[in-house]
């Protein structure tokens, strides 16, 4: 099965459940796999960006958007 490694910078925001702020944020290098069988290149990109806010922020968010992201291969 064909896979690319791809490190993805994104712009986000998130709520925080607590006090109600928003927070924009700028992630560099989230680790993303896509195997190219199981979803389209920008599918895997955008749940490996939803992945990283749920492993940082847990049940600590009332909600979350992802404004843009961006994914470039590693070299292999």
């Amino acid at each position: 099965m064909s896979h690319t490694n791809i490190l993805v910078d994104a712009d986000i925001v998130i709520r925080n459940r607590l006090t109600g702020k928003e927070v924009d944020l700028s992630v560099k290098d989230i680790r993303c796999l896509w195997v190219w069988d199981d979803l389209s290149r920008d599918a895997a990109e955008y749940w490996a960006v939803s992945d990283w806010i749920a492993e940082n922020f847990g049940n600590g968010i009332d909600w979350f958007s992802i404004k843009s992201w961006t994914g470039s291969p590693i070299k292999e």
